[in-house]
């Protein structure tokens, strides 16, 4: 029989599914040896005083939490969407080389000589000043010592037992539409090409998939073509004929009922491979922060021999 507290255990973790957090690495150094774990309870308690104070939380049979209690340091590295890897690794979720769980990334070696993760989003050196336990986990506060971040990064976000990272709420919707992208879709992996494609000029926001909420939109494929009078425009030129597909797409999207941040695919049809970076350059700029999946494809020929690039889009209409 399933007890009232199992219930209400349950209950809780159920709903603690829906909360998003960041994505931190706790570390440890010192006489109790190196040791590290990925946690999302990280928290600040207070900016005043002797020093500003953060909290984790640890459980109490991680190898870590021993450390901490030992070390009386650790360190906090919050991710950027890019580093999930490194969270699957310290989580257990990916077998590390040699089973050390620090080669899966760089590092830097704090003041304090606790290791932070190389260019996470931003990093705490912290002295521990109390610990508490509660049920199964160690409640660690911390006195930081040092804070390093870098700025041209979005965090990696965990909600729905998936990661993300943050989109922003367009501004002039009505205030009371609460429902920013990155609550209604789930963007798994999100990653930006300059990374993948580091060789090439490139700067669009996609992701490994889209789990989409709501009614889907299915756009045929579209051209640099005036959808009035069917007339081709801009014949030789993919920079704006990638413009004019992407206006015909938002101005398809919205009357259907959905928009531009709400593009969950795209299919990219190119006739010259080197047109890439100049048509995904003008395509990035009309889906910036939105990572929808994307698939490129050179082909021979479109339909008309003018068209040199033709994308098509699926999309969704967003539950009220």
């Amino acid at each position: 029989m399933v007890t009232t507290d199992n219930r209400d255990r349950e209950k809780f973790l159920e709903g603690m599914r829906y909360t998003a957090s960041a994505v931190n690495i706790v570390t440890t150094d010192g006489s109790a040896g190196k040791a590290g774990v990925t946690v999302s309870a990280m928290t600040p308690v207070s900016a005043d005083g002797d020093k500003p104070t953060l909290l984790v939380c640890v459980h109490h049979l991680s190898p870590a939490c021993k450390a901490i209690l030992e070390n009386k340091v650790f360190g906090v590295s919050i991710l950027s969407q890019k580093q999930s890897f490194i969270a699957d690794t310290f989580a257990g979720r990916i077998q590390a080389e040699g089973n050390d769980k620090f080669t899966c990334t760089d590092w830097i070696i704090g003041e304090t000589g606790v290791p932070l993760v190389l260019n996470s989003l931003v990093s705490f050196e912290c002295h521990v000043l109390e610990n508490t336990r509660v049920g199964s986990h160690h409640i660690f506060i911390g006195g930081v010592q040092n804070t390093g971040f870098q700025e041209d990064e979005l965090p990696l976000i965990y909600s729905n037992r998936a990661y993300g990272s943050p989109a922003s709420i367009s501004m002039g919707k009505d205030p009371d539409y609460m429902e920013g992208d990155s609550v209604i879709h789930q963007r798994i992996r999100p990653f930006n090409t300059k990374d993948t494609y580091p060789e090439q000029n490139l700067n669009n926001d996609l992701s490994q998939g889209v789990v989409a909420k709501g009614t889907m939109v299915f756009l045929r494929g579209q051209v640099s073509q005036d959808l009035e009078t069917r007339e081709s425009l801009h014949p030789s030129n993919p920079i704006l004929q990638t413009r004019k597909t992407m206006e015909n797409i938002k101005m398809l999207l919205e009357e259907a009922g959905s928009d531009l941040d709400h593009v969950c695919r795209i299919v990219v049809y190119l006739t010259d491979i080197r047109y890439r970076e100049e048509v995904y350059q003008e395509m990035g700029t009309w889906l910036k922060g939105v990572f929808p999946c994307s698939t490129g494809l050179v082909v021979s020929s479109l339909a008309r021999p003018e068209w040199l690039v033709e994308i098509e889009v699926t999309a969704v209409i967003p539950e009220e």
